[in-house]
């Protein structure tokens, strides 16, 4: 006799999950265990669809979540467990909030009925902590589940919010108790977003504005930032830059858009970018920006001082981000609220109306500039006790190779990078811009290297990162990671130091050995975690070196030996426009560089 009992759909809802992450084309998943996430991490280990790496740190592992999803332009995902575990991973989801990252964080939590909810109690069950009060101001969703019903609803609308409009991470907070709960996933509530049809109309009045102001222009810069990287327009903007013929001022997010010794490439701009590019923003009649929130680091501070002879014509998605100029007191002449995408696809199709100015002159001087400031100075190359970091970033930029994916940490070691590397054509170059934890670009380029099918990643760091989150070696070499890990070793902290040197007259508080640092071998510690080590203490066979780093087998550790009185160069000082920094040149070279007029403080 037949069986005509209703067969069961139910599943655990920690399976139903992780089954959701894997239909969102996840398949590695960075987890720390813990009581309340046991569940969910059980479920992972049985599903033949997805994998998990074991970080040391919870800050660690949302680091490498936001480098995985860096790497392939997909949702990052990591599972960590209640109270301490979720304070712990509190940085690494700032790093992918500040810099519009999509990812899915998803934490454990007591048990529903441990809760302390309105009871006036600090804790009521055993690590409880208000996750969902945390998380909240660096997600852009944040949900405590307490119906298992609404599982299907809230894992759909977090990953929706995490990839739409200006994208980030998002958080799922689950309680031990629904973890273990069977769900029918057939009665489950579904999300339904809500159509938001585009009326391009007045983008289309805009961009008609924007084409009036292309065509006056005698000295135009575009800016391309990160929302053209996110929005995946990238074809389009190089098509834009190079038939407008526009020198092009990238941020560090787009650093890599185009190879650093592309024609247009003006070197980036900003606080600690290179002269030649400070020097062509600061002249320019036009500033066309286009997904860039151009914050202090970009501007200097006050904000008013950049770009102040030209127009300007700034596109950005979000709408506090464009509100936020008059309040600095900068005058813009267009603010474009729309997303990058629909602003490409109305003014690509418009490039053929758009008639511009003869520029060539304007382009000439950039190039000299190119020529008369460069990064690497020749006098560099005759430091002979340490390695000068400008004079290693020239010649590691002649060894990687294209495609090559390159992590930089925080501190001088990023600043020198995105001074000093000459990008070369395909290659991506990722840092944590905006929030710039010590200690990011290690774990990150775990999860990078994770992504891709362990393709060989460059990580850089500094020592004072490195230390942050050294435990992560033992996570390279438990799952044999090809990555390569330079080590800008200036046995303090650089960066704090330059501070300290402009505003506390040298005194090194808490930033060298000598006044509280420990200054570890760091050679004898890649050996105890089981890397190869590679040690650069000079500039003697420096290129040789490099190449032996890179060409040894599996995971490396080079320790470079950098003065500790090496500085950011150039570094602006407070007080001053972009366009001058420290250390100050000439009062008559400077004015010679200058069509502009410059501020009072500058002719001092």
């Amino acid at each position: 006799m037949a069986d005509v009992r209703k067969r069961t759909t139910k599943t655990k809802l920690s399976d139903y999950v992780v089954d959701f992450l894997v239909k969102l084309g996840i398949r590695h998943v960075f987890v720390v265990t813990g009581g309340a996430a046991a569940h969910l991490i059980d479920s992972v280990a049985r599903n033949p669809d997805i994998d998990y790496i074991c970080p040391m740190h919870e800050q660690a592992a949302g680091m490498a979540a936001d480098g995985y999803s860096r790497a392939t332009g997909n949702l990052g995902a990591a599972i960590v467990t209640t109270g301490p575990g979720l304070t712990n991973l509190l940085t690494a989801v700032c790093c992918s909030y500040y810099d519009s990252v999509p990812a899915i964080f998803i934490s454990g939590q007591v048990a529903t009925f441990r809760l302390k909810r309105t009871s006036g109690v600090r804790q009521l069950g055993f690590q409880e902590e208000d996750h969902v009060a945390l998380m909240t101001p660096v997600t852009k969703y944040s949900v405590l589940v307490e119906d298992p019903k609404k599982i299907r609803y809230e894992l759909e609308k977090a990953a929706y919010l995490a990839k739409s409009g200006r994208p980030g991470p998002v958080h799922i907070d689950i309680p031990d108790n629904l973890q273990r709960i069977e769900i029918d996933p057939d009665e489950l509530e579904p999300f339904v977003p809500e159509t938001d049809p585009r009326d391009l109309r007045k983008l289309s009045t805009q961009i008609d504005e924007c084409i009036k102001l292309i065509a006056k222009a005698k000295r135009p810069v575009l800016v391309l930032g990160a929302a053209v990287r996110l929005a995946k327009v990238e074809a389009e903007a190089r098509k834009l830059a190079e038939t407008l013929d526009f020198p092009i001022a990238l941020t560090w997010a787009t650093m890599d858009m185009f190879p650093g010794d592309h024609p247009l490439h003006t070197g980036g701009f900003g606080v600690s970018s290179t002269r030649r590019g400070n020097f062509a923003i600061q002249n320019a009649d036009l500033v066309f920006s286009i997904g860039s929130r151009l914050d202090t680091h970009a501007t200097g501070s006050p904000a008013n001082t950049f770009a102040r002879d030209a127009r300007k014509i700034i596109v950005d998605i979000d709408e506090s981000e464009l509100a936020k100029f008059e309040r600095q007191g900068m005058h813009v002449d267009l603010l474009i609220q729309a997303d990058v995408r629909d602003f490409f696809q109305v003014i690509m199709g418009r490039l053929d109306r758009v008639v511009t100015q003869d520029i060539s002159d304007w382009l000439k001087k950039i190039e000299d500039w190119r020529g008369k400031y460069p990064v690497c100075r020749p006098e560099y190359h005759q430091q002979k006790n340490y390695v000068n970091p400008y004079v290693f970033l020239e010649a590691f930029s002649k060894e990687t190779a294209d495609n090559e994916i390159i992590f930089a940490d925080t501190g001088a070691n990023v600043v020198q990078t995105f001074q000093g590397y000459c990008v070369r054509r395909g290659q991506r170059l990722f840092s944590a811009f905006n929030n710039t934890p010590m200690g990011y670009s290690l774990p990150a380029s775990i999860g990078a290297c994770v992504a891709t099918g362990k393709k060989r990643v460059i990580c850089i760091t500094g020592d004072g990162g490195l230390q942050v989150n050294i435990q992560e070696l033992g996570t390279i070499v438990r799952n044999q990671l090809p990555i390569k890990v330079f080590l800008f070793n200036n046995h303090g902290y650089g960066i704090i130091q330059q501070t300290q040197d402009d505003w506390l007259d040298s005194q090194y508080w808490a930033s060298r050995p000598e006044t509280g640092l420990p200054d570890p071998d760091y050679i004898k510690i890649g050996k105890a975690y089981g890397l190869k080590t590679v040690n650069i203490p000079n500039h003697k066979g420096l290129r040789r070196k490099i190449r032996m780093a890179l060409d040894i087998e599996g995971a490396v550790l080079c320790n470079i030996d950098i003065s500790p009185e090496q500085r950011i160069i150039p570094m602006l000082q407070y007080g001053r426009p972009i366009e001058d920094a420290n250390p100050l040149l000439d009062r008559e070279e400077f004015l010679k560089n200058m069509i502009i007029t410059p501020l009072e403080v500058s002719l001092k």
